[in-house]
């Protein structure tokens, strides 16, 4: 059914919603909403394309039940606690101030691989369940739990019941869980955290932009605001010692003289060409794995896909809170010893420029195949602590990880010039290796070990290690209209190509050192 966009346009204007004579908010061929760059002339760079008043957007601080739901300033908790507001406006209809902004929103729940096989979001949908099924082992499994291995969707669905039921039909409201699951999908799809008063928040316009990494626009918004009262300017808290978690409730009205010239601001990144659908980026560095999670969609040949470790179900995990504590501390010294002869010199090894530390390991094998060097250091505390050196023997589990900037930069040089010529290395196919090519010859098949052991993890069970060609086969034949389900086998596979490359560029590694090449390989394909 196409959509009247003309109340939504109304309702723009009349809370002070402008947007670049270049550009309008159309329909979508899948029947969305979309911004086109509609005039005959460029948009030149820097221009600010469309802006919000921060009065006009939806957050927990803004909707009517503002004094009811508690807020929350990051994390899952925040976006539970705006579906909860977003669900109460949805469900008061046209009392709600948004109620035009909500009527361009999706009527059913958004396909997000975190509620794959939810019979109660997706009802009697066969190819849901199924695509959850190949998403164990993966990166998306990463997405759908939390750090202590627990399942968001069990978190939601205590917080439906705890939370929003009971207050909502207090107020004589009839809520549904699968109402409150299609809420929570548009929040995870389309929220943007916006400042230090509202959170996360719903911002109408700004989510009609689609995704692409090649973006035409970025949302800016100031997000140093009182977080007592939302106000830009100096207001009677500055100075305050006010805690962070306050009351709901906004101690000046939303539409003040104070709050009213603060916006939210969708810019240009670069020159819009007349005709082009004018995108938004959702992140930057996000990777095909946070986007099947959190918006139901992936690209193709994504340069974000990682493969991580570090979370439970990963494979690697740190034994106790002073490993993960003096990781911390070891690891920035070598980073920060190796990372220009690494940039420079090796195809097997990568530094991120910005490290991002899951529990405790940064990321680990990259979007070419190659591992980092945090996933190094803990292939060769491996290497140390089953095959220790005579000054580690006997030594204890954080005293090995504390040794680890003596050793790693040897090991990582050693690399080096094998990659650069592994006869000059004088360690190839040597029957009396030297010490630091057994260290690294060890190193290298922990990480193959490594890849190759989360490879026979991943996938539906039973299918667990089946070869490449045999998943390409059952995604050949899979039924018409099985949309996730495809997504799942494809994003199954690119990752194992990623963990494959790896594997296979250590195990040569390995070969070249010791003229000894055994890799064992697991599966559960059943026959």
């Amino acid at each position: 059914m196409d959509l009247d966009l003309q109340p939504f346009r109304q309702w723009l204007h009349e809370n002070g919603v402008t947007l670049h004579e270049g550009i309008s908010i159309v329909q979508t061929p899948n029947r969305g909403v979309g911004v086109v760059a509609n005039g005959s002339e460029h948009i030149l760079h820097p221009q600010t394309v469309a802006s919000i008043p921060k009065s006009a957007i939806l957050s927990v601080r803004s909707c009517a039940l503002a004094q009811q739901i508690r807020w929350e300033p990051y994390g899952h908790s925040a976006t539970l606690a705006l579906a909860f507001a977003l669900y109460s406006e949805i469900l008061s209809e046209t009392k709600s101030r948004w109620f035009p902004y909500l009527k361009t929103l999706p009527a059913t729940p958004v396909p997000i691989a975190r509620l794959w096989g939810d019979t109660t979001a997706f009802q009697d949908d066969l190819d849901s369940q199924e695509a959850q099924w190949w998403l164990h082992g993966t990166e998306v499994q990463r997405e759908l739990q939390d750090d202590e291995g627990c399942s968001l969707m069990e978190g939601t669905r205590t917080y439906y019941k705890a939370e929003v039921q009971p207050l909502l039909e207090s107020l004589d409201y009839h809520p549904t869980l699968r109402g409150f699951l299609h809420a929570y999908s548009l929040v995870c799809s389309r929220a943007f955290l916006v400042d230090s008063y509202h959170s996360l928040s719903m911002v109408p316009v700004a989510d009609a932009f689609n995704h692409i990494h090649e973006n035409h626009v970025q949302l800016a918004s100031e997000f140093d605001v009182c977080p007592v009262c939302g106000s830009l300017s100096e207001c009677a808290h500055d100075g305050d010692a006010t805690p962070l978690l306050h009351p709901s409730s906004p101690t000046t009205p939303l539409n003040s003289p104070s709050t009213s010239s603060d916006t939210v601001d969708m810019v240009t990144v670069r020159t819009i060409a007349p005709g082009t659908e004018v995108f938004n980026t959702y992140g930057s560095d996000l990777g095909n794995a946070s986007l099947l999670a959190r918006y139901g969609f992936k690209l193709d040949g994504d340069d974000n896909d990682t493969v991580t470790v570090g979370w439970p179900g990963s494979g690697v995990a740190p034994d106790d809170m002073d490993e993960r504590n003096l990781f911390r501390a070891v690891y920035p010294k070598i980073r920060g010893e190796m990372r220009g002869a690494i940039r420079r010199g090796s195809t097997l090894l990568f530094v991120p420029d910005e490290d991002i530390v899951l529990g405790v390991w940064p990321v680990a094998v990259n979007s070419d195949g190659q591992a980092s060097l945090a996933l190094l250091l803990w292939a060769v505390l491996q290497a140390l602590s089953e095959r220790p050196p005579p000054e580690l023997e006997g030594a204890r589990g954080l005293d090995v990880l504390a040794a680890l900037p003596r050793y790693v930069p040897v090991v990582v040089n050693a690399l080096l010039r094998i990659e650069v010529d592994h006869e000059e290395a004088g360690l190839a196919h040597d029957a009396e290796l030297s010490e630091e090519g057994q260290l690294l010859a060890s190193a290298a098949e922990a990480l193959a070990s490594l890849c190759r052991t989360r490879i026979a993890g991943m996938g539906k069970k039973g299918y667990r290690g089946a070869s490449a060609a045999d998943l390409g086969d059952i995604l050949d034949g899979l039924p018409l209209g099985w949309t996730k389900t495809r997504s799942a086998l494809e994003y199954l596979l690119s990752e194992r190509a990623l963990l494959e490359t790896c594997a296979a560029g250590w195990e040569d590694l390995r070969e070249a050192i010791t003229g000894d090449f055994q890799v064992d390989e697991d599966s559960d394909m059943e026959p």
